[in-house]
C-alpha cells in the first residue's frame, strides 16, 4: 500500500490541494483574519481540488510507466515500478486515478470536466513524447503549474482578489525555470533513453542561462508589483494603521527576491548532479514561500 501512494508523489499531491485552499480562502477575506465562507462554492470547490490532485495522481503514474528505464538510471533507490508495483497493476490505478478525475470534473461543470480531460490527454502525451522533446514538455508542465492555480477561481463566487492570474504567471515562470534545472539533473539517464532534452541539446552553460534568464524575470517582475501595489500607495497613506497593512505584505512579497537571487547565484556555478538538485529543492521552497505569500496580500 505504501508503494501506491509514494508513486503518486504524495507532497506535491498535498501541494496541489494546499495552492487551491489557500487561493479560495485568500480570495474571500474580508480581513486578514477573516474568512467569507459563503463565497466559497460547495460542492464546487471540492470537486475542483480533487479533480486537480487525482488527474495529477494519474500523470505521476503515467509518467513513471514511460520512464521504467530512464529512472533506472536517475533515481535507482527511488523505483517503485517492477520492483514493488507490477507494470499491470500500474496501468490499472493510472486508469481508475484518471478516471476519477474526470468524473469529478464533469461533476463540478462542463467547463471544468473539458478542462480535465484535455490536462489527462497532455499529460499522457507528456510522458510518452514530449517530456523527451525538451522545451514543449517543460512548457507543458509550467502551464499546467500555473492552471492549478487559475482554476481555483472556479470554486468561488467573487475572485476579484484572489491575484489568480498574477500569481498563475508567476508559477508559470518558476516551474518552467525549475523543469530546466531538473532536466539538467537527469542527464545521464536522458542521453541513455535517447531524449532530447535542452540541456542535452544545448548544454548545461546555456541551461543555466535561461534558467537565470527565467527569474531574473521574475524578479524584475516581483519588484514592479511591489512598488505598484505596497510602495507607492504607502507613500500616500494617512494613517499608522494603513501604513503597517502596506508595509507587511510588502516585506513578505520581497523576501522573495532574495531567495530567486540566491536561486540565480546557485544555478550560475551549477555543474554537476548535485548542484541542479539542490538548485531544484531551493526553487521548490520559494514556490512553497511564494504560496503563502497571498495570505498576507491586502483584502
Amino acid at each position: 500500500m505504501r508503494a501506491y501512494l509514494a508513486i503518486i508523489r504524495p507532497n506535491n499531491i498535498l501541494l496541489t490541494l494546499l495552492t487551491q485552499v489557500v487561493f479560495m480562502l485568500a480570495a474571500s477575506r474580508i480581513s486578514y483574519l477573516q474568512v467569507d465562507w459563503q463565497n466559497i462554492a460547495f460542492p464546487e470547490s471540492v470537486l475542483v481540488i480533487l479533480t486537480c490532485c487525482l488527474t495529477a495522481a494519474g500523470g505521476y503514474v503515467i509518467n513513471d510507466l514511460f520512464d521504467v528505464d530512464t529512472d533506472h538510471v536517475n533515481r535507482p533507490n527511488k523505483r517503485i515500478l517492477k520492483r514493488d508495483i507490477s507494470h499491470r497493476a500500474a496501468i490499472i490505478y493510472y486508469v481508475i486515478l484518471t478516471s476519477a478525475g474526470q468524473i469529478c470534473g464533469y461533476a463540478a461543470g462542463l467547463g471544468m470536466g473539458l478542462f480535465a480531460s484535455a490536462i489527462a490527454i497532455l499529460l499522457y502525451f507528456y510522458s510518452s513524447d514530449l517530456k523527451a522533446m525538451g522545451l514543449p514538455g517543460n512548457l507543458l508542465i509550467a502551464f499546467m503549474s500555473g492552471s492549478v492555480i487559475y482554476v481555483a477561481s472556479r470554486g468561488i463566487y467573487q475572485i476579484s482578489q484572489g491575484y489568480f492570474a498574477e500569481y498563475a504567471f508567476l508559477a508559470f515562470l518558476l516551474t518552467f525555470a525549475r523543469e530546466l534545472v531538473k532536466d539538467a539533473e537527469d542527464v545521464e539517464g536522458d542521453k541513455q533513453q535517447g531524449c532530447e532534452t535542452f540541456p542535452i541539446v544545448h548544454g548545461t552553460k546555456k541551461t543555466n542561462l535561461l534558467t537565470n534568464v527565467i527569474l531574473g524575470t521574475i524578479v524584475l517582475f516581483l519588484g514592479v508589483a511591489s512598488y505598484l501595489l505596497f510602495v507607492s500607495p504607502f507613500l500616500n497613506v494617512k494613517s499608522s494603521f494603513q501604513a503597517a497593512a502596506l508595509l507587511f505584505p510588502a516585506y513578505l512579497t520581497t523576501l522573495l527576491i532574495p531567495m530567486l537571487l540566491r536561486g540565480m547565484y546557485l544555478t550560475a556555478g551549477a555543474k554537476q548532479k548535485r548542484d541542479y538538485k539542490k538548485i531544484s529543492k531551493w526553487l521548490k521552497l520559494t514556490m512553497l514561500m511564494g504560496l503563502f505569500s497571498i495570505l498576507f496580500s491586502q483584502p
